[in-house]
């Protein structure tokens, strides 16, 4: 049989009770026995724990690692996350920012255009008052206004002259020329002569605001382009009016002017002072829009001045119908048979025929005066008066007035006369004047429409 082997192991106890106890016949010693299955097997324990010690150590940092990448990953998903929302924010804050000013630009073209139309519908209005009295003056805009009648043709003096050896219907005073060649060289001559409001009312809250694009800014802006366009050409229209306004107007006042400054040179020359119009015609801005109304208003106001001044002057024709039988200025005298001054125009016409006042005044004598017969004498204005003589019938009282126009007599032969007829005087501080170049002037003014 094989022996076992036993093998006796001592602890350091048991050698240091050993070493220090004295040994003796009843010592005893423990002897342990290890058998190598035991080793083996406290090897395999050794190896097992170390291995699971080392695999747990292992493992916790194995996950600690895959812990930290994981979480790495996830904060670069978040960061990149959070930079994708942060541009898409932007963007939206970016659109949303380019809305809104698309949105206020239009609010303030409207809010301009809107301004633009109350000024201009001031404007107008100013506009329309001066047209109001532009044609109230006589002076019209419309270019259908239909043409004053066409007067029938006259001779020089705008009279319609008969045969000078007709010596049926003369008369009046005379008075006798003490140089007759001097008086013969003093005779007359011819006269010389544009809604925004609704593009503002659309909707523009936070929710349609997303809403509006670029068509539909496009389509707002051309809704606007075309209020402007019809705002620029009222403007147009009306400093157009201003202007065509004051350029007749101060036409018309020079043309009056000029006719009226052979036969009333003083009136004419007070007229002149008394009317600031005229100077370098500037076109019409916004700058001197204002300035433009004044000289256009200034002008008006001038001109109803001129005209009520120019239709005070005995400028109407005494007698509807009728032909010049005999002149003013020296001719021989067909009572006397010298040569006598004329101091008046003969108008021969039918016994009965109406005699009208030349201009508005008042009747200073209606009565039988010497050789004139019944006659009607009339005071006008600017220190004019007109004499009616030969009639054969009056109308009128001393101390009436008269319009130009009105009946005040009827054509006869009283007095120094040869026929049915009317001796027609015009005198100022007592000096006659050529009634012809009063009627000559009288049918320019009613050319003018005055």
């Amino acid at each position: 049989m094989q022996q076992r082997r036993e093998k006796t192991r001592t602890y350091p106890n048991q050698r240091a009770a050993a070493h220090h106890a004295p040994l003796g016949k009843n010592a005893k010693t423990t002897t342990y026995t290890v058998r190598p299955a035991h080793l083996v097997c406290g090897a395999i324990a050794c190896v097992t724990a170390t291995l699971a010690v080392v695999g747990t150590v292992g493992y916790y940092l194995l996950r600690n690692d895959m812990m930290a990448e994981a979480s790495a990953e996830r904060t670069e998903l978040v960061l990149e996350y959070q930079d994708h929302i942060d541009r898409l924010r932007a963007e939206i804050e970016n659109l949303n920012s380019r809305q809104m000013v698309d949105r206020e630009s239009v609010e303030i073209q409207v809010m301009d255009v809107l301004r633009r139309q109350q000024d201009l519908n001031q404007r107008h209005a100013i506009v329309a008052d001066l047209v109001a009295r532009a044609e109230n003056a006589g002076i019209y805009l419309s270019s259908d206004k239909p043409l004053p009648p066409q007067k029938p043709s006259l001779d020089g003096r705008g009279l319609a002259a008969a045969d000078t050896h007709d010596k049926s219907a003369i008369g009046g005073e005379s008075e006798l020329i003490d140089e007759p060649v001097k008086a013969l060289g003093l005779r007359d001559g011819t006269s010389r002569s544009v809604d925004p409001l609704t593009i503002l009312q659309q909707p523009v809250d936070g929710a349609n605001a997303e809403l509006l694009d670029e068509k539909k800014n496009s389509e707002k802006q051309t809704a606007l382009d075309a209020v402007k366009a019809d705002i620029s050409a009222m403007d147009v229209e009306s400093t157009a009016a201003i202007d065509a306004i004051t350029v007749a107007t101060e036409g018309r006042i020079n043309d009056i002017l000029d006719i009226t400054r052979k036969i009333a040179p003083s009136v004419n020359t007070a007229l002149r002072k008394k009317t600031s119009v005229g100077g370098p015609f500037l076109p019409i801005t916004d700058e001197n829009f204002p300035q433009r109304i004044e000289r256009a208003s200034n002008a008006l106001d001038a001109l109803r001045r001129i005209k009520f001044t120019a239709l005070r002057l005995p400028v109407k024709r005494p007698i509807k119908n009728g032909s010049v039988s005999s002149s003013y200025g020296p001719r021989v005298d067909p009572f006397l048979g010298r040569l006598a001054m004329h101091t008046g125009t003969d108008f021969k016409a039918p016994y009965g025929s109406r005699v009208y006042s030349t201009a508005p005044g008042t009747i200073l004598s209606a009565k039988w005066q010497g050789g004139y017969g019944k006659m009607v004498e009339i005071r006008h204005a600017n220190g004019f008066v007109t004499r009616y003589a030969h009639l054969s019938r009056i109308r009128v009282s001393e101390g009436d007035h008269v319009l130009a126009g009105d009946l005040i007599g009827n054509i006869g032969s009283t007095g120094r006369s040869t026929g049915p007829h009317l001796h027609y005087e015009i005198r100022r501080n007592e000096k006659p004047n050529n009634p012809a170049s009063f009627l000559a002037a009288g049918e320019k003014l009613t050319a003018l429409s005055l």
